[in-house]
């Protein structure tokens, strides 16, 4: 709140003009309507119509006072394939706002993605799973259905949140969207851009288990059209509750705009991350399933002296954005970017089902993205047989390459510890309950590109795509809205795999939405919609996502599909101050890819999540503002092949069946505001089998701060995260689960100038 104050006073101030100007416009003409005085009775009167003349001109027009919208509230998305506001689209979005990132001092992507229920996060290993953002919403991963500013942000990566201004959330099938793949969904992350207007904001905050964090946010207007901007960050903490568990990282992203307030603005930005942490791979599951093996949450069993992540995102963006006439205006974005992720981990499994001897096996990977897209996109309005229309047209083209690379780790006798190693050379096992020294030596080496059994040399992937999309929004009448959506992508991938033929497949792939919303009253929408989503063989880039890498045995099958039925209400209440959405929904995946139980893959799965979501946002009074919401998921695989029949009715992994999230904050005084925060969930299947099933369990964290408002250019924030200190894990993998943070404090002091 305190970050959007210049903003809020001049909102406040706007709404105090308007209110007065009303009331003595009302005032004016009603003493000019009034009885004239007896004295004045007996003078002559004017004729008829210059009287009425004379009022018409004294009397001015009305004015309608609209409350403030809440920082907590986002009412329309800048995205020109949202043709409508979100309470006339009919779908579930959720939007992470910069207020609610503020508040909970939130400094990474999936954190920020951990205020909406619903979503959950893989762990990784190696190749074809790497370990880094991995979100699964509504039971489906979409670590490639990821976008900033409208264009896919391909890549292996962690990212930051200090150049957010918000994150959309779209879940269900959308390729109408995002194009390949989306099954659950898909995320758009929106970056601060330049204003014309002048401002410095930042932060310095340090807090316990050696937390020191400094923003800086710089909009300077060059003249009366052009502004630059810049944001820059620097981190450095360990995990709390971890022992040498650290990440450290810094970022800058520079921008400048040409032409604002004018027809056409053309913007010009930069966005640079460097990350270096220590990946953690923490507890295993036994192999007969249940929970992770019980350790002490302060254990790590990796190696300081080995055990590295290091990541480096670079993106370059022009945008050109021209206002042709009040109702239409074109865009073209050209954005080029490179990602790279290169680590080893100790991965700690036990030797057998009931040993407590955990063997330190060695993952690695290294991975570098590069990609180059143009999207070009027109939005207007008009009307058509007296409807009026809202539409987007849009081409993308976009041109990927990925690289994979995997690391020989051995110990010091020349065992490849991929695996693991024996026993009997020293720091290639340790006991389960102590007397492992993460500072031990490491006494073997690293060679890359050394493994050749597995993935052997460098893998290569290329992806080209070719787009064409149109999204229109009908006002059939004062209370109907017809939403409709079309996409064709001429999708392209082959890759070069060490050992195997040349790999490729080529797909046309034609995705769409309908929509349906009725308002009986204008706050109110009332929708039903269905929408479907393509995920061909290689969707992820090449690289992670299991059965999304192309393979031999997948390169000539059909894209997997999926559908999105949903009915739902989206509601602004308290003089629309608060928005409410909820939603009942089924989401189908058809021709999943499984085995056939003899040594290939077919088109032959299925899988089914049911489920219901209730979402809120903005002020409940001036004073109090909300944001969270809930979700109900039964997902489960409905067919999971000829190979595994028993597998067949079986819970989907990673998806939780109730999550509940909320934060809300509270104006206690004029200069302190309160704020707590709960996140609820019931246990999430890390993987399932007829016979045994590995799940984290259920858990609930409460987190609180405060903010005390020193002047109107000075705050000072305290974060208290997981204050009783909950053991429960964070994400979670097939054959291991990941330690969330223990408690943590956090003082911010921001300044606004």
């Amino acid at each position: 709140m305190p970050a959007q104050f210049p903003t809020r006073m001049r909102a406040i101030a706007s709404v105090a003009a308007l209110y007065c100007s009303g009331f003595f416009a009302s005032t004016l003409a009603h003493a000019q309507t009034a009885p004239a005085a007896p004295v004045a009775a007996s003078a002559a009167a004017p004729d008829a119509a210059a009287t009425a003349a004379t009022a018409a001109e004294s009397t001015l027009p009305a004015v309608k006072v609209i409350s403030a919208p809440s920082e907590m509230q986002t009412k329309a998305l800048s995205s020109y394939k949202f043709t409508a506001p979100l309470i006339d689209t009919p779908r579930s979005v959720t939007v992470i706002p910069e207020e609610v990132l503020k508040e909970k001092n939130v400094t990474t992507f999936q954190d920020a993605l951990r205020t909406v229920p619903g979503i959950t996060f893989l762990g990784g290993d190696a190749a074809a799973n790497p370990s880094a953002d991995r979100p699964v919403i509504r039971g489906f991963e979409s670590r490639n259905s990821i976008f900033v500013d409208g264009m896919r942000d391909s890549g292996v990566q962690n990212r930051e949140t200090f150049d957010v201004e918000n994150i959309s959330v779209i879940k269900g099938p959308d390729s109408v969207y995002a194009g390949r793949g989306s099954v659950g969904g898909s995320i758009d992350i929106t970056t601060k851009a330049p204003q014309a207007d002048n401002f410095i904001n930042g932060s310095v905050g340090l807090g316990t288990d050696s937390y020191k964090r400094a923003t800086i946010d710089w909009n300077q207007k060059l003249n009366d059209t052009t502004a630059f901007r810049l944001n820059a960050m620097g981190h450095d903490a360990d995990q709390a509750g971890r022992t040498d568990v650290y990440s450290k990282r810094w970022g800058v992203a520079p921008s400048i705009a040409f032409g604002l307030n004018t027809p056409t603005t053309v913007t010009v930005s930069y966005y640079h991350l460097n990350s270096y942490d220590m990946p953690d791979f923490s507890v295993p599951f036994r192999s007969t399933g249940g929970t992770p093996v019980s350790t002490s949450r302060g254990q790590f069993f990796g190696l300081n002296t080995r055990d590295y992540r290091y990541g480096q995102t670079d993106t370059g963006e022009v945008k050109v954005e021209h206002r042709i006439n009040d109702a239409w205006k074109i865009k073209n974005t050209t954005m080029f970017g490179r990602s790279t992720l290169d680590y080893v981990a100790t991965n700690p499994q036990l030797t057998s089902a009931t040993s407590n001897i955990l063997s330190l096996q060695a993952k690695s990977g290294k991975y570098a993205t590069n990609s180059v897209a143009n999207q070009t996109e027109a939005n207007g309005k008009f009307d058509l047989y007296g409807m009026r229309h809202t539409l987007t047209a849009g081409v993308e083209f976009s041109h990927e390459q990925d690289r994979y690379e995997g690391y020989l780790v051995s110990d010091s006798a020349g065992n490849n510890i991929r695996s693991g190693g024996p026993c009997t050379v020293a720091y290639n096992c340790t006991s389960l309950y102590g007397g492992w020294n993460p500072n031990n030596p490491w006494t073997g080496s690293i060679v890359l590109n050394g493994d050749k059994s597995f993935p052997g040399p460098a893998t290569h992937t290329q992806t080209n795509i070719a787009s064409a999309y149109l999204f229109d929004s009908v006002q059939l009448s004062e209370r109907w809205i017809f939403n409709a959506g079309l996409r064709f992508d001429r999708y392209d991938v082959s890759a070069q795999q060490a050992g195997v033929a040349d790999l490729s497949n080529i797909s046309n792939l034609f995705s769409y939405q309908f929509g349906l919303v009725f308002k009986p009253i204008p706050n109110v929408s009332l929708y039903a919609s269905y929408g479907t989503s393509a995920n061909p063989p290689g969707s992820n880039s090449g690289l992670g996502g299991g059965t999304d890498q192309i393979t031999v045995t997948n390169q000539d099958l059909a894209p997997e599909r999926a559908r999105n039925i949903e009915v739902g209400a989206k509601w602004d209440v308290l003089d629309q101050r608060l928005s409410l959405t909820t939603a009942l929904f089924q989401t189908d995946k058809t021709n999943a890819r499984v085995s056939d139980g003899l040594g290939g893959t077919i088109n032959a799965g299925s899988q089914r999540v049911r489920g219901f979501e209730f979402g809120f946002a903005g002020n409940v009074t001036s004073k109090w503002s909300v944001f969270g919401g809930y979700s109900y998921l039964d997902a489960i695989t409905t067919n999971a092949g000829p190979a595994s029949p028993t597998l067949s009715g079986l819970p989907m992994v990673m998806v939780p069946k109730h999550n509940f999230t909320l934060w809300t904050s509270y104006d206690v005084l004029p200069k302190l505001t309160l704020g707590a925060g709960a996140t609820v969930s019931s246990l999430t299947y890390a993987s399932v089998a007829a016979t045994s099933r590995k799940w984290t369990p259920g858990y609930a964290r409460f987190d609180a701060s405060a903010t005390w408002r020193v002047s109107k250019k000075v705050d000072v924030q305290l974060n208290v995260n997981n204050i009783f200190d909950k053991e429960y894990y964070q994400s979670a993998y097939p054959i291991y689960a990941t330690w969330a943070p223990g408690r943590s404090a956090v003082v911010t002091v921001n300044f606004y100038q």
